[in-house]
């Protein structure tokens, strides 16, 4: 992000002239082509402060008219993706407050939920140190797991008199 570059074309020599075309594919629904004349089988696309426009696709075109005849070579597609750092990519894009207002935001956020939680789980550790288990405590959860707690009284009692 933010630096210059070059998309250099080059064929093989066979005959002397001819130019190049530079196609650029974007996910938008337009093409872009850019035009140079071959010097020395070769031309050299220069673009300055690369930022998110130009992600894409490049491919180089090479035409040549020899003897009333027109001969043309396409390239491979090159694949033109950006990296830089996390502010650079906020500054080329424009949303650098808003998105740094967020990243900020949520950094916040999250401070102040560990924060809560460990209070909340600091709290919770003392008041249970502070109590110990009572035999009624103890009692009840034998109750309610008693068979007699699943079938309900009424089933209990109706399948011990017969």
């Amino acid at each position: 992000m933010g630096s210059d570059f070059t998309i250099s074309c080059s064929i093989l020599p066979q005959y002397p002239g001819g130019s190049f075309q530079l196609i650029f594919n974007t996910s938008d629904p337009e093409q872009k082509t850019y035009t140079l004349p071959a010097v020395n089988h070769s031309a050299h696309f220069l673009f300055s402060a690369a930022d998110s426009t130009h992600r894409g696709e490049y491919r180089c075109v090479y035409h040549l008219n020899v003897f009333s005849h027109n001969f043309s070579s396409e390239s491979r597609p090159l694949h033109l993706t950006l990296a830089g750092n996390f502010t650079d990519n906020l500054s080329q894009t424009g949303k650098r407050h808003t998105d740094l207002h967020l990243v900020i935001g949520l950094v916040v956020l999250m401070v102040l939920l560990v924060l809560v939680n460990g209070a909340a789980l600091f709290f919770y550790s003392k008041a249970s140190r502070g109590q110990t288990l009572r035999r009624e405590d103890n009692m009840e959860v034998h109750y309610l797991c008693g068979a007699d707690d699943l079938l309900g009284e009424e089933a209990g009692g109706a399948q011990g008199s017969e």
